[in-house]
């Protein structure tokens, strides 16, 4: 697969998803490592375009997939039409349309702090699983440097500033690409402010298998601050990245 940087992903759909797929991979193999996926029954729950599908697909797995973006659901079914074994649902809210105790795995992916009401969702995730069964989910905290996801404009801590202000700075750059001005505002509209801890709390009736509190910058480095764990209120502001692995 064609290694294509962050800067490089902004210029075509068909890169994005390549770099969508690409970051998508490690959190794929940190599952497998402790359930094997082939032949799981998988979920993920904000599929985007599909690339984390795609990988979970590469490790065997069947999968499916829920999205309310319709344009992203017309091409991941699109894109995935002659595979059976990928299958995406485009829904309206929080609400799963599975049975109980459906799924092996769920994957919350770089989406469950554009979620309006996380805690139902993670409730639908310990419904749909099965006993034993693994949930996996990653998200930047909004209290964090980056919180903000505005990462092709500022790479500080812009949404301490009134909206207003980082609306205008936001339309004010030039865009190199497919994405547009609307997509990266709707994106920072979207996000809940979801705090660590807030999260911890919503994941209580999980058995917590490993959590990992990362400092990254992309194509350069990443790593996990454990102690990080400690700083109560403060470790919102130093995570770039929380990472974390429950069983039901």
């Amino acid at each position: 697969m064609k290694k294509i940087g962050f800067k490089e992903s902004r210029l075509s759909l068909n890169n994005y998803f390549l770099w969508r797929k690409e970051r998508a991979i490690p959190a794929v193999e940190k599952v497998n490592e402790i359930l094997s996926l082939k032949n799981r029954q998988i979920l993920e729950i904000g599929c985007g375009y599909g690339a984390l599908c795609e990988v979970l697909n590469e490790f065997g797995a069947k999968v499916n997939a829920v999205e309310i973006d319709k344009e992203k659901v017309k091409f991941a079914i699109n894109r995935f039409e002659k595979n059976k074994n990928i299958q995406i649902k485009l829904v309206k809210d929080e609400k799963l349309p599975y049975k109980n105790n459906s799924f092996d795995c769920v994957f919350l992916f770089d989406v469950i702090e554009h979620i309006s009401n996380p805690n139902k969702t993670i409730n639908e995730c310990f419904r749909v699983l099965k006993n034993k069964g693994i949930l996996y989910a990653e998200f930047t905290p909004y209290y964090s440097v980056t919180g903000h996801h505005l990462y092709d404009f500022a790479k500080w801590p812009i949404h301490i500033f009134p909206k207003s202000f980082i609306k205008n700075f936001v339309y004010s750059k030039k865009i190199r690409g497919f994405l547009t001005h609307e997509y990266f505002w709707d994106l920072f509209e979207s996000l809940n402010k979801l705090k660590i801890s807030q999260f911890q709390k919503m994941v209580y009736k999980f058995k917590c298998l490993d959590e990992r509190y990362i400092i990254k910058y992309p194509e350069l480095l990443e790593f996990n601050i454990p102690f990080l764990r400690y700083l109560g209120p403060f470790k919102d502001y130093a995570t770039m990245s929380f990472e974390g692995i429950y069983q039901k």
